[in-house]
């Protein structure tokens, strides 16, 4: 029992704060008290340990990434809509920029991010039993009730959120599996994770799930795992059976039957394949158009909306006086975000930070072809920043909880203090 114990604690305390951080998430605010704690310490070591932070690149790499996109937020005020609430969440985002100080300046060691990194799987996993559950009996082990009878919401409740959550922590949960475990437990969590994904009905979540697949295949070529015979035959074999599986679910038939719909190409089709989103993007095209350079502001959207709206624009109640309507909260896809939000500035910041990514990551990924750790959290980082992707507003609380926590971890394993790393001058 005490080897057990021994096991399972981990050599750093500071690693339980992100975790309890992740656990946190179906919980509504309660994650952020971890984000304080950690942004609280974060500041500390920043105070007490400036020149030496100043030597770190992944410091210096996490704050050019994270001033791409709070340098356009901050211009988006100039103008902004609606300036206090834009404030607020400009001002708002630091609070992840000291708790990502906190990830890379405390979870320096390969051994921190395994043990993150296979705590954070078994959350994923445990979502995706409790997921399965409620499906087959009606409830989840809190006794919660689906979202709706197309919509599978597991630990979530009464949010749709769990596929599009479990999506950034995919592939950390298969590396942490492969590297902790082996290769079958790694393909086990794929594909409950995949199939999960399918019957929670978020078409949002499907997509960004066919992006991570595709940049899996054409970035990253996994040439690093290696599967054994048996491996590859349980995955034959979980694949065909979760493909029967889910394909026999109504959850699965209502959302995807919906989606096919698109493909007659009419505007009333498209529309309901989209989830009623043309009608937004019409929207945050026309504020793009009339706010080219800087956007309506961040967070601004649902009050600049009713200006450019259409007069029949089914988000909005015309029966309430002008000056209290508002509309949709963001603009339910990447890039249209930041051109509306932010405008030319802001689609400038996401690319310069992709590239960025990119651009540290190729080489480190080639020198080091071990380090599949870090690439499964940089794939899970460039999932979220996928440019066809519909979900969550990038400058909201909720979705910026997960991305900057994936980014912080993501440039944090690129430097890591192992015998294995590339030596600090080689990465920048």
């Amino acid at each position: 029992m005490f080897n057990i114990i021994r096991r399972i604690k981990p050599e750093n305390p500071f690693v339980w704060l992100p975790l309890l951080a992740v656990i946190a998430l179906p919980f509504g605010r309660s994650v952020e008290v971890f984000v304080l704690i950690m942004a609280i310490i974060g500041g500390y070591d920043l105070l007490k340990n400036t020149n030496e932070l100043r030597q770190s690149h992944g410091f210096k790499l996490f704050s050019y990434f994270f001033l791409c996109f709070w340098i356009p937020a901050l211009i988006s005020l100039v103008d902004a809509v609606n300036f206090s609430h834009s404030l607020e969440n400009v001002l708002g985002m630091l609070r992840f920029y000291f708790a990502a100080i906190f990830i890379i300046n405390r979870l320096t060691d390969y051994k921190s991010h395994l043990w993150l990194a296979t705590g954070i799987g078994s959350v994923i996993l445990f979502w995706c039993v409790d997921a399965w559950l409620q499906l087959a009996t009606g409830f989840n082990v809190f006794g919660f009730p689906p979202f709706s009878p197309s919509r599978i919401s597991g630990v979530f409740g009464d949010s749709a959120r769990l596929g599009l959550t479990i999506i950034p922590f995919i592939a950390i949960a298969i590396t942490a599996y492969y590297e902790r475990i082996n290769a079958t437990a790694a393909i086990f969590i794929t594909c409950l994770a995949t199939t999960t994904i399918l019957i929670s009905g978020d078409r949002s979540a499907w997509i960004s799930l066919l992006a991570l697949s595709l940049l899996l295949i054409t970035l990253f070529r996994p040439q690093a795992f290696s599967f054994s015979r048996k491996s590859i035959l349980t995955g034959l074999t979980s694949i065909i059976f979760g493909t029967v599986l889910v394909f026999n679910t109504p959850q699965f038939q209502t959302r995807l039957n919906d989606s096919l719909t698109g493909l007659t190409a009419d505007y009333e089709s498209i529309n309901t394949a989209s989830s009623s989103r043309l009608p937004i993007w019409e929207t945050a095209l026309k504020m793009f158009a009339d706010n080219p350079i800087n956007g309506v502001g961040v967070r601004s959207f649902r009050y600049a909306y009713p200006s450019y709206a259409t007069p029949d624009d089914p988000f909005i109640d015309f029966s309430l006086p002008k000056e209290k309507q508002q509309g949709q909260t963001h603009a339910h896809q990447l890039l249209l975000e930041f051109l509306s939000d932010t405008g030319l500035i802001g689609l400038i910041g996401y690319f310069v930070a992709v590239w960025l990514i990119i651009a540290i990551w190729r080489p480190l990924s080639y020198r080091i072809p071990n380090q599949n750790l870090s690439k499964g959290y940089i794939l899970s980082l460039l999932a979220i920043l996928f440019p066809i992707n519909s979900h969550l507003s990038f400058f909201s609380s909720s979705w910026g909880q997960v991305i900057w926590f994936i980014a912080a971890l993501s440039i944090s394993s690129m430097t890591l203090k192992d015998k294995n790393q590339l030596k600090d001058k080689e990465l920048l």
